[in-house]
């Protein structure tokens, strides 16, 4: 992680913000260990792929769960997940930092924009790297940010309790 006086850069397991930190917390009556996990889980649900969502709540892992997300067992439609992914994200994000040092963590941050520097992600993340030379440009970044864009709205929130 690095941090700037107006950026927040993370990715990787080691960084709360990530969806790959270890985190337990409970969203819709069920237990989870990452935020990874929360998010396929509603993936899978979404497209009614019940099986594949109970695999997901085994997986040992938030790589595995992510591998499942992607499952061909899962009636995926692009247009239906772009309606729903960022309020999916929310809805576990919301849950995983009502937990008070991960709430603490995200205030923390203040007004800096959080960024997902995941040199691969070019939805989730900026696809590039946080000491990337574009990093701390975002009309250079080469990816969404809908990861960072999600988490600060739910620091929004967070601040507003």
């Amino acid at each position: 992680m690095r941090t700037t006086d107006k950026f927040v850069f993370f990715w990787g397991w080691q960084d709360p913000y990530s969806n790959f930190y270890y985190s337990p917390f409970k969203h819709q009556g069920r237990y989870f260990d990452w935020s990874e996990q929360g998010v396929m889980y509603r993936k899978a649900m979404l497209f009614g792929a019940k099986g594949v969502a109970e695999q997901i709540m085994q997986a040992t892992s938030p790589m595995n769960c992510k591998s499942l997300g992607r499952s061909r067992e899962i009636p995926f439609d692009q247009k239906v997940w772009e309606e729903n992914r960022e309020r999916i994200y929310k809805e576990v994000l919301l849950d995983k930092f009502s937990d008070a040092f991960l709430k603490h963590e995200l205030l923390s941050t203040g007004d800096r924009i959080l960024v997902e520097a995941s040199p691969t992600d070019d939805i989730w993340g900026i696809k590039l790297h946080e000491n990337h030379k574009d990093a701390e440009n975002p009309a250079k970044w080469k990816g969404l940010n809908l990861l960072g864009k999600v988490l600060m709205e739910v620091r929004s929130e967070l601040k507003e309790e």
